[in-house]
């Protein structure tokens, strides 16, 4: 019994060891054709990043054949580490660290770990990109205000008074109750659960929303809610104004009811938000 499981082992390792093989080998062709014409750029030779990136995908499609799955483009590593060593190590030790050895190391390991570099490219880049954008931005307004004061003080003489963005009013509860009050039925799936159902077509009800204008905002926080309640209220008018469409075709109730925000106008300068459905008659 252990010699089976040890032949099935055995049996299960050659596969991917061929194909880390095949891989290999392919990347040392490559890397084998680029150093005897000598295609280099400014003296660097460019197998050092094709040959690996040759070398993974060999190894991937093979295996994807083969196997059916990824086994992480190894032979990629094993060409970074042989081409490194032949060209700044054995030929060339005074290199050293060089954009084109940084440019393999990144290309292998999206060759091998695509989801996490992606992942540390795009989410943790964009985010600290955006951490960096919003201090920059709160620096931005601490000098402005600080600016308009300096006028408004030593040229102006004029008191100011740094410009806020009060919360604007929403009360929920009463939105909630003025739909309640509509005595009209909203559904968002297509299952609804009635004895008789009469199909009126499709209604769609708009309401474009002015977006807050300001570059600079004095209350961030306050911006965004602002922002927030102005798209609550937006959807609720949208709601009131599907609903005397419908009521008006005969109908008491929508369903597949969908409702969508997205911005317009030059530079995004407003907001849209659309309410659209199966209007019907229910009993």
């Amino acid at each position: 019994m252990n010699l089976e499981k040890r032949e099935d082992r055995i049996r299960y390792l050659r596969r991917p060891i061929e194909c880390i093989t095949f891989g290999t080998l392919a990347g040392l062709l490559v890397y084998g054709f680029f150093l005897h014409f000598n295609i280099a750029i400014y003296g660097w030779n460019l197998g050092l990043i094709f040959a690996p990136l040759v070398a993974g995908y060999a190894e991937t499609i093979l295996a994807n054949r083969i196997i059916g799955e990824n086994i992480g483009a190894i032979s990629a590593f094993i060409l970074f580490a042989y081409t490194t060593f032949y060209s700044f190590i054995l030929k060339n030790p005074t290199l050293g660290f060089n954009f084109i050895t940084f440019g393999s190391i990144i290309v292998i390991l999206q060759a091998a770990f695509p989801t996490l570099i992606n992942y540390i490219l795009i989410v943790v880049g964009l985010g600290v990109v955006s951490y960096i954008l919003g201090f920059f931005k709160k620096i931005n307004t601490y000098i402005y205000n600080k600016i308009k004061y300096f006028i408004y003080k030593y040229i102006l003489k004029e008191p100011y008074e740094p410009k806020t963005y009060t919360v604007e009013e929403y009360d929920e509860v009463q939105s909630n109750q003025m739909i309640n009050d509509l005595d009209f039925i909203f559904l968002t799936s297509t299952n609804a659960f009635y004895k008789h159902i009469i199909n009126l077509g499709h209604f769609t009800a708009t309401v474009i929303l002015e977006k807050n204008k300001h570059l600079v905002h004095p209350d961030p926080i306050q911006t965004e809610i602002n922002t927030l309640n102005t798209l609550k209220a937006g959807k609720d008018e949208c709601l009131v104004e599907l609903t005397k469409k419908i009521k008006a075709a005969g109908g008491n109730g929508v369903i597949d009811l969908d409702i969508q925000y997205s911005l317009i106008g030059l530079g995004g300068d407003s907001y849209q938000v659309t309410a659209m459905g199966m209007g019907v008659y229910m009993k």
